[in-house]
């Protein structure tokens, strides 16, 4: 967020993979292993509205960076995802899409208390309503 304001470029797609607000002092599994979910202090969650703010914060700066027909790809989770959907559409993105990542190898479900974290979701957008976006159907049906 800091270097957004100061990149003199408008980029025609972004990729962003923004924090997942995850580190609960919860554990997971990796590489058979028992280990902490903890990422770090940006990762910690401090309640709906801060997660809004930072997703409102760094869309904004990105969105200001966005040529007028630049589309964007955000992933997640169901710890992310819905703020970032709510806060793409109040800042008059369009969403073309949710895509789901399948993971082929997801953390194991050691607690049994919740279906598997198996998938992701990633939100296709585009910066404007009305802005048509380039699309190459016949490439991704390939």
């Amino acid at each position: 967020m800091e270097l957004l304001p100061k990149i003199n470029h408008k980029f025609d797609m972004v990729f962003a993979d923004p924090p997942y607000f995850l580190s609960n002092n919860g554990l997971s599994i990796q590489s058979g292993k028992i280990v902490s979910v903890n990422k770090g202090k940006w990762d910690k969650s401090l309640g709906f509205e801060y997660i809004n703010d930072f997703n409102r914060q760094w869309l904004s700066l990105v969105r200001e960076n966005m040529k007028e027909d630049a589309i964007i790809w955000i992933s997640g989770t169901m710890h992310n995802i819905f703020s970032i959907g709510q806060i793409l559409t109040e800042l008059d993105f369009k969403i073309l899409n949710i895509v789901t990542w399948q993971k082929s190898n997801p953390p194991p479900n050691f607690s049994c208390r919740y279906f598997t974290h198996s998938t992701e979701q990633i939100i296709w957008a585009r910066k404007t309503k009305k802005t048509p976006h380039y699309f190459n159907y016949d490439l991704m049906k390939k």
